[in-house]
């Protein structure tokens, strides 16, 4: 009896399904990269070299990451990497779960979510230029909803006082 009779409903999913979601997580991370670097995507080549000087070997091409990013290979077949290499390949990225977050869905969500925080964090930090403000961000996010709101109104309060610091002192310029 397999497990679908059994009546667990897990399954391995076919190697097209897990093919296509390798796929689209690679895809996640080089257009995050790609919005990082000014809009230059990475080269598979260059991809290729950074797994392998992380590694310390050689443990992927770039035709491997081709195929893994197309989902298909040269033969039209889905790819079957090893763990190994999904390993490296995440690291790559900055990714510890490696083969785990091209693997596992719920893990996937997890690192996503983690990835879109960092971004705005270093979206926040690059508009304001201000490294106090990522402190009082990373202050603020063990507060409660009421405190969150407090320190909301407070901030657009000191940002009413000093705009109109700064209009009474223009017009005495005049």
């Amino acid at each position: 009896m397999d497990a679908d009779e059994a009546g667990d409903g897990h399954h391995a999913p076919s190697p097209p399904d897990r093919a296509r979601k390798i796929s689209e997580r690679l895809t996640r991370l080089i257009d995050q990269e790609t919005v990082r670097a000014g809009g230059k995507t990475p080269a598979y080549r260059e991809l290729a070299d950074r797994v392998n000087r992380i590694a310390g070997r050689s443990v992927i091409s770039r035709d491997t990451i081709r195929n893994l990013h197309q989902s298909v290979t040269q033969k039209g077949q889905a790819p079957n990497p090893t763990v190994e290499t999904l390993d490296w390949l995440g690291l790559a990225f900055g990714i510890r779960s490696g083969a785990t977050y091209f693997l596992d869905d719920e893990r996937a969500v997890t690192v996503d979510q983690q990835l879109l925080a960092l971004e705005k964090l270093a979206n926040i930090q690059s508009v304001v230029g201000n490294a106090g403000v990522i402190g009082l961000a990373q202050r603020a996010s063990g507060l409660s909803d009421n405190s969150l709101h407090m320190l909301v109104a407070l901030a657009d309060r000191l940002s009413a006082l000093e705009a109109e610091a700064a209009g009474e002192a223009g017009g005495d310029a005049l």
